[in-house]
């Protein structure tokens, strides 16, 4: 198992491609540092991950965009496993909205969640890292990180920003043998959380006929396969890639 031993933090854990790649490392021996916004869930998630496979797991809830619970969720992983070898930064949202109707309000929590979050995770387990000498950490970019995407502006910005932010982490700490990488997928099998909240029977059957149209596989991607990547990325396997932006898109990017 290539993740046997390893302790692993995963953000926006309980839903999605988090909990697929939640269930991919267990499954693969990992210890778990799950944080979620919805508490029920991760802890949820969390059980499940013990009787199934086993696994030890912390599991905590709570708004990653403030800086309070980073330091709580990375100190309380520290304190149950001693080190962090692998940091998934996945917590996002995507709301809709071009530059003149995304409020304010809107552009900064979608930032503050999407980046600024996984900068600090980043920020508080570096040098853990650095001390243990070497770690690896994957972000969730998007394919939006370098294609805009359509009524989706701060959502846009906010995956360049972390694609850039990868890159820079790669790049200040590669001497210290820290791999930095993002998964950048197109269209997944469901909105994010925040998105599909607000969404219709009819505005799913849209959204998949569109996918028919534009994509060339004819299909959304499943969050198992993306999932694959992102355990493809933390383990030893890519032991010489980072800075790396590696797309998983079904083609609509070609």
């Amino acid at each position: 198992m290539r993740f046997q031993g390893k302790v692993v933090l995963i953000t926006g854990a309980a839903g999605g491609l988090g909990e697929a790649s939640t269930r991919r490392f267990a499954a693969e021996g990992a210890q778990l540092i799950l944080t979620d916004l919805d508490q029920e869930k991760v802890e949820t998630l969390a059980a499940k991950c013990r009787a199934e496979f086993g696994t030890s797991v912390v599991a905590l809830g709570g708004d990653i965009a403030q800086e309070s619970v980073v330091n709580n969720v990375v100190a309380a992983g520290l304190s149950e496993f001693g080190r962090i070898d692998i940091l998934f930064n996945n917590a996002g949202i995507n709301p809709t909205g071009n530059v003149v109707d995304t409020s304010l309000e809107v552009w900064d929590l979608t930032m503050n969640i999407n980046l600024r979050s996984a900068f600090m995770m980043t920020s508080r387990v570096v040098p853990g890292m650095v001390s243990a000498g070497g770690g690896v950490i994957v972000n969730t970019a998007s394919v939006a990180s370098f294609k805009a995407s359509t009524n989706e502006a701060a959502y846009s910005v906010s995956k360049a920003a972390l694609l850039q932010l990868t890159k820079v982490t790669a790049r200040d700490f590669a001497h210290a043998n820290i791999r930095a990488n993002a998964v950048c997928a197109g269209i997944l099998e469901n909105f994010m959380a925040d998105r599909k909240a607000i969404s219709s029977d009819d505005m799913m059957e849209k959204r998949r006929n569109r996918v028919r149209e534009i994509v060339p596989f004819k299909r959304e991607g499943r969050y198992e396969e993306i999932a694959n990547v992102v355990a493809f990325l933390a383990s030893d396997e890519a032991s010489y890639i980072t800075g790396a932006a590696l797309t998983a898109d079904g083609g609509l990017t070609v």
